[in-house]
């Protein structure tokens, strides 16, 4: 008597079993071995043009509150919404974007002001909506946001006083 395990019909169900995983599995990995996407960590997290703000956005805030760089949108701002199609299409709509800096208290990284830096990229069409955007939706939050022009040189007394004027809409109220 056949045990059930070594009939025919097991084994041969058994062989096209395995014989469909290696096909499957020569298909998945069937590429030439050559990776198509290449990734490498960048030189700088800045670009120059943002390096050389920093640097003296550093000096001008000499400590008093952190500077982070390139903060998502969605880590910044809440989404909130009773109906989740809602928050979720608002959720992804900012979980893409980022602003340039924040200015946030040392002990508690509380965001004070957010800070876009504009180059020459903002005079296109989509940058420009893209700017639209965010201060349709940094008014909605009631969270300062300034847009500096981005230059060759600053000049340090007008940016403490940009800075000044910003930080006072935070703590004004709306």
């Amino acid at each position: 008597m056949e045990t059930l395990l070594l009939s025919p019909i097991t084994i041969a169900l058994a062989a096209v079993f395995v014989l469909g995983c290696v096909i499957v599995l020569i298909w998945v990995f069937r590429g030439s071995g050559k990776p198509t996407v290449y990734l490498s960590v960048v030189d700088s997290l800045l670009t120059p043009a943002e390096k050389l703000f920093y640097e003296q956005l550093d000096l001008v805030i000499d400590g008093r509150l952190q500077i982070l760089c390139k903060v998502r949108l969605a880590d910044l701002i809440e989404v909130e919404s009773r109906q989740p199609e809602e928050r979720n299409r608002v959720f992804r709509r900012i979980s893409s974007k980022h602003i340039d800096f924040v200015l946030a208290e040392p002990g508690t990284l509380a965001p004070m002001l957010a800070i876009e830096l504009d180059d020459s990229s903002h005079e296109r069409a989509d940058r420009r909506e893209r700017d639209e955007y965010l201060e349709e939706l940094f008014q909605t939050v009631r969270f300062p946001l300034l847009r500096i022009k981005a230059s060759a040189t600053y000049n340090r007394r007008a940016l403490v006083d940009a800075l000044e004027q910003a930080l006072r809409r935070r703590f004004q109220p709306y």
